[in-house]
């Protein structure tokens, strides 16, 4: 078995990542990783700086403290870092609303009459709104760094059941509608290490590894249950799996979580350990 790397995201995977140091955002259909560009944000401030010395010295004291006049003035975070500020409330949201396509919206200025990007939420990128020597083309902007992409967004999330018939065991995962059945395989691999000798099987019929759900005529039919006013729930699709007794062993693994075939054949070179 080959283990690759998850390409689809929840909106519920997406949400967890919600802080300063684990940042991620979900923009048109793809979720980019914030929190490298966070960090080189909180770093820059272009105020002047102040010390904490009583006398202003040529030198400083040891226990010398040099602060922001933002604080000072009663501000919670530097004027500098509104940009970071503004992400950092819509950490693990949707953003696509603040897009069209890949532009900003815009609106026209009620003052200068010019069309200029309407950030109803706070600043985003500074530019001066009517023409100046200030302006400056803006320098690889985060909402078009492929760099931080970690994936995508899926268009809808299901939830579907998968029973070991060997032990009787369920577990119930929300997917992604757009994986593969081997892509579902990754997801249910922590609750069986050795799924690779199992046979996938719904209303007795194997499934296509390499095709979708509804590809495979495992269907959602939660909108049906709702047009006649049943719970969504009522009804979750089982996947059944069939033990093939084919004398084989799981790959040992030994902590490691880590999707690379090599990596888990070889657990004591494992870096995410």
């Amino acid at each position: 078995m080959i283990y690759t790397k998850q390409e689809y995201y929840t909106p519920a995977e997406v949400v967890i990542h919600n802080r300063a140091d684990d940042c991620w955002v979900s923009l048109n259909g793809k979720v980019l990783n914030m929190t490298s560009w966070l960090d080189k944000q909180f770093r820059y401030c272009k105020c002047p700086k102040d010390c904490s010395c009583p006398n202003k010295n040529w030198y400083c004291a040891d226990d010398c403290i040099e602060y922001c006049k933002c604080f000072k003035m009663g501000f919670e975070y530097c004027d500098a870092k509104r940009l970071a500020m503004t992400i950092l409330a819509y950490a693990g949201k949707d953003v696509s609303h603040w897009f069209k396509a890949e532009d900003w919206i815009t609106y026209v200025h009620p003052i200068v009459g010019s069309r200029i990007p309407f950030m109803r939420h706070g600043p985003s990128f500074e530019q001066p709104v009517v023409p100046s020597t200030r302006w400056r083309p803006i320098d690889k902007p985060w909402w078009l760094d492929d760099s931080i992409v970690v994936g995508k967004l899926t268009a809808r999330s299901r939830p579907i059941r998968i029973t070991n018939t060997l032990t009787s065991s369920s577990v119930m995962l929300e997917v992604c509608s757009e994986e593969t059945i081997y892509q579902i395989m990754m997801r249910y691999l922590p609750h069986n290490a050795h799924m690779h000798s199992y046979t996938w099987c719904h209303l007795g019929k194997p499934l296509k590894y390499h095709r979708t759900l509804e590809q495979n005529k495992v269907y959602d039919e939660r909108d049906r249950f709702s047009e006649v006013a049943l719970p969504e729930n009522i009804y979750v699709p089982d996947i059944l799996l069939y033990y093939n007794d084919d004398l084989t062993e799981d790959l040992p693994r030994d902590g490691c979580v880590c999707f690379n075939r090599e990596c888990v054949s070889k657990p004591d070179q494992c870096k995410n350990k």
